[in-house]
């Protein structure tokens, strides 16, 4: 089950910002969103848990976008002699190859 938190990050221009940090079920960074968060809800309630949310974040060690994984760019190749043909899938399964023409009303 991914999950996530808030983040401080430090951008390469000295600011300040927090991101939303995506963690594996090993709690391994996983990555964070692209651009900074705000607190926000429907309600005040949800505004200051929100709020808490991102006060926890200030206690946890500073990140930069350095700190995220890379994505891979290799491209994923599709395993080699593993496809069949229709045919064979339709006989794998046991299907007619044919197929029944509709019958005529007398």
């Amino acid at each position: 089950m991914i999950t996530w938190n808030y983040r401080v990050f430090r951008e390469d221009d000295g600011d300040f910002i927090i991101r939303e940090v995506f963690y594996d079920d090993d709690g391994a960074i996983l990555g964070c969103t692209a651009h900074a968060v705000e607190p926000c809800g429907r309600s005040l309630e949800e505004l200051t848990t929100s709020l808490a949310d991102f006060q926890a974040a200030l206690a946890l060690p500073t990140l930069t976008l350095g700190d995220m994984p890379q994505p891979s760019m290799e491209r994923p190749t599709a395993p080699r002699g593993c496809t069949l043909s229709s045919a064979e899938v339709r006989a794998k399964l046991g299907l007619h190859s044919e197929v029944a023409s509709p019958k005529k009303a007398s």
